[in-house]
């Protein structure tokens, strides 16, 4: 919606009881900028009319929101931006501004979009509180360097979509660990991630009397991925589980390899730093659970599977995915039913993948990995619709999620402020 005012500047040159009026319709910060600029009535003749602009695209006036509750900002450039103290900020997506000035009057400009997605802003708080924060002078090894095993022939997209989620997600160094009949495919695919082909004899899967390459090029690696794409060849039981034993750092279960876990004993699995990313039906495979009773009881179920003294965190995936570990339990309420489409799963393993790469726990990683996940589903699904929503789409607005997450904030003392963003 748009907004359009015009004020006359002379307007304030004369105008009596001038401080009252500013003190009724300019905060504190307003006032301020206003005495530091030159040309007082041409500012605030142009601050004014950014706030009536603001309230005429909202549809409002001065009713529900009060002049001092739209506050103008300016950046270092004499740019306007809107920050609004007023609950009307949950239903704003964005807002962008302008003023001009010409002759005797300021012209203001104001377009705002609004959410038409529903957030609980307290999980939208007690997400932020879990996002770590980047180092101003750190490089890209000091923001995880992870790994992702998998891929097969005709499989190549998973991994790659994984890929691409977690650098999305903030990853510094991101490899695709595959078998050598698929790194070209991949490598004509891959800008920033990188491809460390594995000895294959041409099959386009991977082979057990490899298992060393692998090993050799995932020990010096943040956290591991494993499952997107990698196929149900035979071997991969074994490969799996030397996999495991050989690398003790943070590691995604997701996928093909979810399919090989009733043949790993449980001692092997049983790790704190061990996330498992099953759907229901990988999950019945996995933990013997009936589908039917899973799908009736999907949180039952969970937290009796847990009775057993697991260590590592379950992510059951569908609609209210479920985070579960020993103590702690996630029902996640972000996304659509848009994102029950191929590739979706491959996008959330690279996120949580990431999270942890990146040093955040695996609980609380699977926990926003889920959140922001569903989140940029909500923000795709704005955009496109659920019908057309692919899995490149969920990585396409995953920026928006995270900026959204970083960007909205909590002010001590009940006061909420929205930060414009783009």
């Amino acid at each position: 919606m748009i907004g359009i005012d015009i004020c006359s500047i002379s307007r304030f040159k004369n105008m009596k009881n001038l401080e009252r009026f500013l003190k009724k319709y300019f905060t504190n910060e307003e006032i301020t900028y206003i005495i530091n600029t030159g040309n007082r009535e041409e500012t605030i003749a142009g601050i004014f009319s950014l706030k009536e602009a603001f309230v005429k695209a909202i549809g409002t006036g001065f009713g529900n929101i009060s002049p001092i509750d739209v506050e103008v900002i300016h950046s270092f450039s004499g740019k306007p931006d809107i920050i609004i103290h007023n609950d009307i900020y949950k239903k704003i997506g964005s807002i962008s501004c302008s003023i001009s000035h010409d002759s005797d009057f300021a012209i203001a400009v104001v377009d705002v979009t609004f959410l038409s997605i529903k957030v609980d802003l307290q999980k939208v708080s007690d997400m932020k509180k879990l996002m770590l924060n980047r180092k101003d002078d750190g490089n890209k090894g000091d923001f995880g360097k992870v790994g992702i095993i998998g891929g097969s022939l005709g499989m190549c997209g998973s991994v790659d979509l994984c890929a691409r989620s977690a650098l999305r997600s903030g990853s510094g160094l991101v490899y695709n660990i595959c078998p050598k009949s698929i790194s070209n495919i991949l490598q004509i695919k891959a800008i920033e991630n990188i491809i460390l082909p594995i000895s294959d004899d041409g099959n386009g899967c991977f082979i057990y009397k490899y298992i060393d390459e692998i090993i050799e090029k995932i020990k010096h690696l943040d956290a591991i991925a494993i499952g997107c794409g990698l196929g149900r060849n035979e071997d991969n039981t074994k490969i799996i589980k030397m996999i495991i034993k050989n690398f003790q750092g943070p590691i995604v279960i997701d996928a093909d390899a979810i399919f090989f876990l009733r043949n790993i004993k449980s001692d092997i699995l049983n790790r704190e730093n061990i996330i498992i990313t099953p759907h229901e039906v990988e999950f019945s495979r996995f933990s013997s659970y009936d589908l039917k009773v899973i799908k009736e009881n999907r949180l039952e179920v969970v937290n009796k599977f847990f009775e057993k003294n697991l260590k590592y965190t379950l992510v059951l995936k569908g609609k209210n995915t479920i985070v579960k570990s020993d103590k702690k339990l996630y029902v996640n309420t972000t996304g659509n039913s848009g994102m029950a489409t191929a590739g979706s799963g491959d996008c959330l393993t690279g996120i949580i993948l990431s999270l942890v790469g990146q040093g955040l726990d695996a609980f609380n990683s699977a926990k926003l990995g889920v959140f922001m996940h569903g989140l940029a589903g909500d923000f795709a699904k704005e955009s496109l619709g659920e019908d057309s929503l692919v899995a490149s789409d969920i990585i396409m607005f995953l920026p928006n999620a995270i900026k959204y997450i970083r960007e909205w904030y909590y002010v001590w003392k009940s006061i909420i402020d929205f930060c414009w963003f783009r």
